[in-house]
């Protein structure tokens, strides 16, 4: 008897200094927190638990100031924290809804940094993927959030990275899903710099470009050149015809699809002009040459520049190449290279 009042006596002194160690770990981790994030979602509900069946006790906005105070995971492993937020009560919500401080403040600076650059193109996403703080995913710590699938994004700039040895599925690894199908025979991977003009939390980032679908105009979509796809485009402006049918002339940059310099971002530049009369596109200018994102260019009414980084050579020395842009309204667009004999006669 007093042999098994012993042991029990140690059971329940193991039991207990188990609980007390719980109780003790999870204080000191209450009290560790204290994350300063903000808010991603436009609105997002708050609840009094991590349960299924958990009452709403308040609301929170997108862009919002909270302070995460605990977290937690889920019957289900899902991730949640708690929040202070001023002017409602402390609730749950789950993790992925929130952005750290110091994420966002890097958002924000890659944002200023491109802030007058034009969008080179328009983008999808195709799937649920990451915005990334550096076009490299050889790991998580540079993820800002996850984009659900269709989200727009405007890019600014392409940068093209050695294709990192990613795990095997079949050895046991964790093939991302969310960043695009692996082709063995594609050596490089092609990243996209870009902005998200609804996301005011995480305005900037870089996504991979396996996962995103170019929205190209409908209008120009079919006057692509042969053999080559278009993977810039830039509005030059508006023209109105008799009949009050309007359409648009662009600036378009393409490259090969086959036998592509991949280290350049395109390999020809050409205007789509609108011709209201016959409602068709001409191409009234077109230059190949070898080139860098991003173009810039600046239209003042019918009157504009555009300026490029072009490559030449064998080590691809870099330089500027500025053009003049005229779109009479009822005359044919024109283009000059500055430092041609046309402009030096004027």
């Amino acid at each position: 008897m007093s042999s098994f009042r012993t042991r029990a006596n140690v059971c329940l002194k193991t039991v207990w200094l188990a609980l007390l160690a719980l109780a003790i770990s999870s204080c000191s981790q209450q009290a560790s927190l204290n994350e300063t994030a903000y808010v991603v979602p436009e609105r997002l509900k708050l609840k009094n638990s991590t349960a299924q069946a958990a009452r709403v006790i308040g609301e929170v906005k997108t862009g919002e100031r909270v302070t995460i105070m605990s977290r937690l995971n889920a019957e289900d492993g899902t991730p949640w924290v708690k929040i202070s937020a001023p002017g409602v009560e402390d609730g749950w919500a789950e993790a992925r809804y929130f952005v750290k401080e110091g994420i966002v403040e890097q958002t924000r600076q890659i944002a200023e940094q491109i802030k007058g650059v034009p969008a080179q193109a328009i983008g999808k996403s195709k799937a649920t993927l990451k915005l990334r703080l550096t076009p490299d995913r050889t790991t998580e710590d540079n993820v800002a959030t996850l984009l659900p699938s269709g989200t727009n994004l405007e890019i600014v700039a392409r940068e093209r990275k050695p294709r990192p040895a990613l795990p095997d599925a079949k050895a046991g690894g964790a093939k991302d899903a969310k960043e695009g199908d692996e082709n063995p025979a594609v050596k490089f991977d092609e990243w996209f710099q870009v902005r998200l003009k609804d996301y005011a939390v995480l305005p900037a980032g870089w996504i991979y470009g396996g996962s995103i679908e170019m929205e190209i105009p409908a209008e120009i979509v079919y006057f692509v050149s042969t053999g080559r796809k278009i993977v810039g485009w830039q509005k030059l402006g508006t023209v109105h015809g008799d009949d009050s049918r309007t359409g648009d002339h662009y600036l378009v940059a393409e490259r090969k699809v086959f036998d592509a310099d991949e280290s350049v971002d395109f390999d020809r530049v050409k205007v789509l002009a609108y011709d209201p009369a016959t409602r068709n596109y001409t191409t009234p200018f077109r230059e190949d040459l070898l080139g860098k994102f991003p173009i810039l260019l600046q239209m003042d009414g019918q009157r504009g520049t555009f300026q490029l980084t072009a490559l030449e050579g064998k080590d691809k020395q870099s330089y500027k190449k500025d053009y003049t842009v005229e779109m009479p309204e009822r005359g044919k667009v024109k283009v000059t290279k500055q430092g041609d004999p046309a402009t030096k006669k004027k």
